[in-house]
């Protein structure tokens, strides 16, 4: 029986709500309620019930203060609340607090009792015991790795009371300078998690609001303009961090290919220019082109990209100069990273960029953008995709026993970055390569459930799960049976063939 609390400062709900539902025979037992947070807390200390039902307006204490409590002195209670206020401060608030349920009144009895068996279902479910993470800055390092899943994650961040919780995040990676001072505002507050991997600074940011996740995202470029950073993708999912920072991590390696490059020349003469640059163009869109971009699209990209120069009235020729240099370097650092072009195309690569010094007038600047991008694109053949698709199918199949196999081990297997491998494997499977392994280790998982009579945690073994408990609450997540019904399942349509 699991012992249930209401807190509510309307009689007439507290009363219907303990007379409508049949609590024993529902596997619950109705142990008391209160009017309020404060003539509750007492009563929830002296009988110790499993669920609390609170409401969140009510006189003395709400129910967001009785909740918060309630997870610092209990925390395995569980917490269902029941608002009047359709506000996501309410519930962005009740969500951080890690409660159950977040529901709005009026709630049948009906609703509310399907929410209790949901909640029970989860209380008794088999416990899944996670590795251990000392500290947060453990934590934000395996966020960055993707080696841990969705679950754990909200396991390892409430352990160590880490609040992950926003609608976006990017993450930024700095070369460790002085000059990071100038950032410190943006990994000080309560929206950053900060920590520092080998010579590199490492932010990961989060926001609840697009455009405001995209103004500190500009502001922090504008400081950093001296600096070697890169800013990653903005993504929507805690388990995507780790795509964030491969992309960040990817645009600190162009940043630093056109910094060695650039440094070797007269840079330190026209650093205010260099930097006025780096604060009006956004490389990160040309690397997605050169990624993602049709051979159609070009000319609308040229004209996009080249606004940073078309735009001003005047422009003198060493700006010029250093946006085509910070252009061409970057597609060449593309070129040596994918290694999918041929020699001839690099062969007309370098034939335009001996032209580069002579480009002054704005027409000449398109055309200089436009002819380095066209050998690109028609050298790129529409078979490569499937060529790296069949490559990750063939990892998967090999490897789909190791339990450590991640997203970056496969795509150092594939000689692809993981958030480029990510994108193009999302994009030709519609899922991601985290579903596939999944889905492949619970597909060799059935095949030994049918083939052999080994025990559950033998197979979660032989499939790359470390805990059983884990592999458990996945199989039946996917199949929607337990691997004993699935066993059973399997033995009732034998019988039946050979009846």
């Amino acid at each position: 029986m699991k012992k249930i609390f209401l807190v509510d400062d309307e009689a007439v709900i507290r009363r219907g709500i303990a007379q409508k539902i049949d609590w024993e025979k529902e596997g619950f037992s109705y142990c008391g309620d209160a009017s309020d947070g404060e003539m509750a807390l007492p009563l929830i200390e002296k009988h110790q019930p499993d669920i609390v039902i609170t409401d969140i307006k009510m006189p003395f204490m709400d129910g967001l203060t009785l909740s918060k409590i309630i997870k610092e002195k209990m925390p395995n209670i569980k917490i269902i609340i029941l608002s009047g206020h359709d506000e996501f401060e309410y519930a962005q608030q009740a969500i951080r607090l890690q409660v159950e349920e977040y529901c709005l009144k009026p709630v049948s009895s009906q609703d509310l009792l399907t929410i209790l068996r949901k909640v029970k279902k989860e209380m008794e479910a088999p416990l899944i015991h996670y590795a251990k993470i000392d500290t947060k800055e453990d934590l934000y390092d395996h966020l960055c790795k993707g080696s841990l899943s969705t679950e754990e994650i909200a396991h390892q961040a409430k352990a160590l009371q880490v609040d992950l919780m926003a609608s976006y995040y990017t993450v930024v990676v700095v070369e460790y300078d002085e000059e990071l001072k100038r950032v410190a505002p943006f990994y000080q507050n309560d929206q950053a998690l900060f920590f520092v991997k080998d010579t590199k600074w490492i932010v990961i940011l989060k926001h609840d609001v697009e455009h405001m996740l995209m103004k500190q995202i500009n502001q922090i470029r504008e400081s950093l303009s001296s600096v070697l950073f890169g800013i990653g993708s903005i993504e929507t999912r805690t388990e995507h961090i780790t795509l964030s920072y491969e992309n960040a991590i990817e645009a600190y390696s162009y940043s630093r290919a056109v910094h060695s490059y650039t440094s070797t020349m007269f840079l330190s003469d026209n650093e205010g220019i260099y930097q006025d640059l780096m604060r009006a163009a956004d490389r990160r869109k040309l690397i997605h082109f050169l990624k993602f971009g049709q051979l159609d699209q070009v000319t609308t990209f040229v004209q996009r990209y080249s606004d940073v120069i078309l735009n001003k009235k005047e422009h003198p020729n060493v700006f010029i100069y250093y946006f085509l240099l910070d252009f061409t370097i970057t597609i060449k650092h593309h070129i040596e990273e994918t290694e999918q072009y041929d020699d001839d195309c690099m062969k007309v690569i370098q034939q335009v960029e001996e032209q580069i010094q002579k480009v002054q007038t704005k027409q000449q600047i398109v055309e200089y953008m436009t002819n380095m991008l066209l050998p690109l694109f028609s050298n790129k053949d529409t078979g490569k995709y499937a060529k790296v698709i069949q490559q990750v199918k063939q990892v998967v199949s090999e490897r789909y026993h190791e339990s450590g196999l991640s997203l970056q081990q496969i795509a150092l297997d594939v000689n692809i970055s993981a958030s480029y491998l990510s994108n193009i494997f999302s994009k030709e499977m519609k899922q991601t390569i985290t579903e596939y392994l999944t889905k492949t280790r619970i597909e060799k998982a059935k095949e030994l459930l049918e083939m052999t009579n080994d025990k559950t945690y033998e197979i979660a073994d032989k499939v790359g799960y470390n805990d059983s408990h884990y592999f458990c609450h996945i199989f039946k997540k996917i199949t929607g049976m337990t691997t004993k019904e699935y066993k059973n399942h399997l033995t009732n349509q034998y019988s039946a063939t050979i009846g």
